[in-house]
Order: structure tokens, then C-alpha cells, then sequence
């Protein structure tokens, strides 16, 4: 069990209240977290521990350096089986069931045999803070008569799909028993307009100890002290209001939770290329196509060829995000060689990219997008309009809201996970959402949707910043109370 103090703080560690902060352990869960973390280590009521799996703990510490405030952070790790360096990859993803079986087994008795240690040191924990997904800590919380805070990583709306988990499958609307109908529409989810059931999560399906272990989670949330959301109430006022009448005040939105963090970066386990923003410093306002899957999505090598000559035949000046195993069995050299080639005046590829510096930045245009949370609502914050393209999780019910709900973006007529979408599908996507009259709209509301996100931040009069110190308040209260 690792552990490291990122100072030696002058005061006694228990006159502080102890958070202990447990991400789920992929990339996009872990921002949200940190930039949390960071609000609360500003309060110098706080101390907090970031509780990570060893394997990803180990590649953490090599890239972390602690910001200014943020001394009083400390880093440990638990014991985990599963090597997951860089946070869940695409055979994560690909193996829920197993993962998270994994999950429950495993890493209960680790973060209990660290709480002890902690209190044995005169540092005992007050409070655990969670991903909603990380339904384990709250046995553990419970066991050691501390609350647990729940921090959900996405929309309001996936809270709302998780919530009727029982009713969806009384009418076998999810792991459904016989076929599927993807058509059916969804109408009794309240809080959430009707949607397809293609368009619930695609991980309401599979195996029966996959089932058991969404059916297990889903009650969970009503034993959390708090939920705070990383969405903001403008974009979701009916479900956040929904669900607040189901759990109580303390469900409230809490983001966009980046825009608490004036480093304007995000968790990295990925270093980062930066001559790409020198390389948009060139280019027209409003001109570039930027296309990321995230930390975990792959594409075929057909799909690669398919999206390359999409981006070549645009002429858009494109930046994109090209992991070294983000292809499937790699992409045919000759072929890639070629692109890079035709289109060096055109484009510009990276591992890994500074995305919250690139989406502010003036010539940013559009951005291609695997429809992960953090992406979206980064986009949103500096009023970028998508191209969604879902991959995994909950990201075709993400992509919805995108293109039905708030009307700020455009999606293809498959998710990655369905099929081939031609080159043909592709550009006329990027000149819908870049050339067209309707893109234009779209480009508008999403101007009209970064005013509100940015106004729920506000230290003033923010509905999100208001509802975080609220929380704050009652973390101090609770302290006082047990002492």
C-alpha cells in the first residue's frame, strides 16, 4: 500500500476535517475528482487523501505536481489485480462484468486497511468522497460510521436512466429477455424527454452478473449524504428537479466542475503535445476540426482509412488525436505515411492533446467527439458545436442530448461499435456542422449554453458554486458535531 505526502502541514492533521476522494480509475473520472479535490484543498478546513489503485497510482505520481494550494493533498494507493496505468482502456470497457466483480472483491478491504492505518496515525477520515460507480465505498463508509459523497461524473439525465434501472427492466427495456427493438421510445424516465431505446446507455445489456451488479448499484445512491453532479442546472433544470424531489436538496449540480480550476488542466496520465496550439495560432478563426475518442475508444483500420480520407477530402484545417493504440491491430503504414503526407499543410496530429487550452482556443471550429462527458461539456463551456460519435458507456444517450435535447451538434447514423461510416457520411457531417445555416443555429446556442455554464461557476451568484459551498458548510458542520 503506497502512499505519499505532498507536504509536511504545520498543523495537527485531525484538527482538519479528513476527505478521503476515490475516483473510478479512467481518465474521465479522475478530472472531475481533481478539480474538486482542489476546490476543497483551497478551505484550510481540509486535508484530503486521493485514494488511487496502485498500477494507475504509480503512473499518476510521474506526472503529478502539486499546484499551488494543493500542497496538503496526499497520494496513496490500494492493492488491485487489474493493470490499469492509464485508467480503463477499451478491454475494460469491453469486460464490465469482470471489472468491476474485480472491483467489489478486491478493493473494500484495501481502503478499509488504509482508513485504519490513517486513523491509527491520528488522521482519521471524516468522510469518503465517490464515484457513483464506486457502489463499494459506501459498505466501507458505513463501517466506519462516516457519509459518503457521491460525485457523478456525468449528466443529470444518466443519473435519472440509472435511478429507473427497476422499471426499465420490468418492461424488459433493458437486458432484455428475447430481442431488442431499438425503436421502442422511452417515455416514463422522468425528468429525461422520451428517447429511443437505442439510445439508452449500451451498457444496460449483457450478462446476468453484469445485470446483477446494475440492479445492486442503483439503490445505493439513496444512502449518499450528498450527490453532487458535474452538469450544470440551465442545461438540465427538469432532471435535476426531478431527482432532487426523489433524494432531497443535497442531489444538486456542482459543474461544470474544470471551470473551478484556473490551470486549465485536466487530469494527465498522457503527456501532452503543445506545439499543436502554435500550430493553431496559424490558422483562421473559427476554422479548425478538432477530433479526439478520448482515453479509451478504438477504431478499425477501415473506419481509420474511412475518417482520414473524410478529413483530406474537407479541406478543413484538422487537429487530431491519434493514440498510439487507438487503431485496432495499428493503421497500414504505406497508407498513413501517404495522409500525413498530403495533408502536412492541412492538419496536424498529436498523441495527446491540451484539450481544455485547444477548445479555448480562436481558431477552434468544430469538434469530433466520442461523446464522453467531460469532452461535451468542456466543449460547451467555450462554445464549440459537436460531432458526435459515440463509442461505449453512456455515450449514445450523451450523443442524443447533443442532437435532439440541445440541438448544438450533429451525430452519424451508427455508433463506433455498429459498423463502418463511410468517408461520404463523414464529410457531410463536418460541412453540416461547419458551412451549413443550421450549423450556424448550432453554433449559436451553444454560445447561449456557455454564457449558463459559465454563469453557474460564477463566485457570486452561481447555482453550481453555491450549491459546493453549501456542501463545504455541511462537511464543517458534521465535524463539529462529532466533536
Amino acid at each position: 500500500m503506497g502512499s505519499l505526502q505532498t507536504s509536511s502541514d504545520s498543523s495537527s492533521p485531525s484538527s482538519k476535517i479528513h476527505v478521503m476522494a476515490v475516483p473510478l480509475p479512467a481518465q474521465g473520472h479522475m478530472s472531475p475528482v481533481i478539480h474538486l479535490c482542489k476546490l476543497i484543498a483551497r478551505d484550510p478546513s481540509f486535508t484530503i487523501s486521493l485514494v488511487n489503485v496502485d498500477s494507475l497510482h504509480d503512473e499518476f505520481v510521474k506526472h503529478w505536481v502539486a499546484p499551488a494550494g494543493l500542497e496538503d493533498l496526499r497520494l496513496h494507493s490500494i492493492p488491485y489485480s487489474w493493470k490499469l496505468p492509464r485508467g480503463a482502456d477499451a478491454h475494460a470497457l469491453g469486460n464490465l462484468a469482470e471489472w468491476f466483480t474485480a472491483s467489489a472483491r478486491e478493493l473494500p478491504g484495501g481502503l478499509e486497511d488504509l482508513i485504519r492505518k490513517l486513523g491509527e496515525e491520528g488522521d482519521p477520515v471524516n468522510c469518503i468522497i465517490s464515484d457513483y460507480f464506486c457502489d463499494w465505498t459506501q459498505d466501507v463508509a458505513d463501517v466506519f460510521g462516516i457519509p459518503r459523497i457521491i460525485l457523478w461524473s456525468g449528466t443529470a439525465g444518466w443519473t435519472s436512466l440509472e435511478y429507473h434501472i427497476p422499471e426499465l427492466l420490468e418492461k424488459n427495456h433493458i437486458f432484455p429477455v428475447g430481442g431488442r427493438d431499438d425503436s421502442v421510445i422511452i417515455d416514463y424516465v422522468r425528468g429525461v424527454k422520451p428517447l429511443r431505446l437505442a439510445d439508452v446507455p449500451d451498457y444496460m445489456q449483457g450478462n446476468e452478473v453484469w445485470k446483477e451488479l446494475c440492479i445492486k448499484r442503483s439503490p445505493v445512491v439513496k444512502r449518499a449524504r450528498w450527490v453532487l453532479v458535474n452538469s450544470f442546472y440551465d442545461l438540465e433544470a427538469p432532471t435535476f428537479d426531478f431527482m432532487a424531489s426523489e433524494l432531497g436538496p443535497r442531489f444538486i449540480p456542482a459543474g461544470p466542475l474544470f471551470l473551478l480550476d484556473d490551470s486549465r488542466k485536466n487530469v494527465l496520465l498522457r503527456p501532452e503535445n503543445e506545439d499543436c496550439l502554435r500550430w493553431m495560432d496559424e490558422q483562421e478563426p473559427g476554422s479548425v476540426l478538432y477530433i479526439s475518442f478520448g482515453s479509451i475508444a478504438v477504431l478499425s483500420v477501415e473506419q481509420f482509412e474511412e475518417l482520414a480520407g473524410a478529413l483530406e477530402a474537407s479541406k478543413k484545417p484538422f487537429l487530431w488525436v491519434i493514440r498510439s493504440e487507438l487503431v485496432v491491430g495499428g493503421h497500414s503504414n504505406e497508407s498513413y505515411d501517404g495522409f500525413c503526407e498530403r495533408t502536412k499543410n492541412q492538419g496536424f496530429i498529436v498523441s495527446w492533446a491540451p484539450q481544455l487550452r485547444v477548445l479555448a482556443h480562436p481558431s477552434m471550429g468544430a469538434f469530433l467527439t466520442h461523446c464522453g462527458w467531460n469532452s461535451i461539456q468542456e466543449s460547451i463551456t467555450h462554445g464549440i458545436p459537436m460531432l458526435g460519435w459515440p463509442y461505449g458507456a453512456e455515450q449514445n444517450t450523451n450523443c442524443k442530448f447533443i442532437v435532439e435535447d440541445w440541438k448544438i451538434g450533429v451525430r452519424f447514423s451508427k455508433t463506433a461499435m455498429q459498423g463502418l461510416i463511410e468517408r461520404g457520411e463523414i464529410e457531410d457531417g463536418i460541412r453540416k456542422v461547419m458551412d451549413s445555416e443550421e450549423g450556424k443555429e448550432m453554433k449559436e446556442r451553444v454560445e447561449n449554453l456557455k454564457i449558463l455554464a459559465r454563469k453557474a461557476m460564477d463566485k457570486e451568484h452561481g447555482k453550481s458554486f453555491r450549491g459546493l459551498q453549501a456542501f463545504l458548510e455541511d462537511l464543517k458542520a458534521l465535524k463539529l458535531h462529532h466533536e
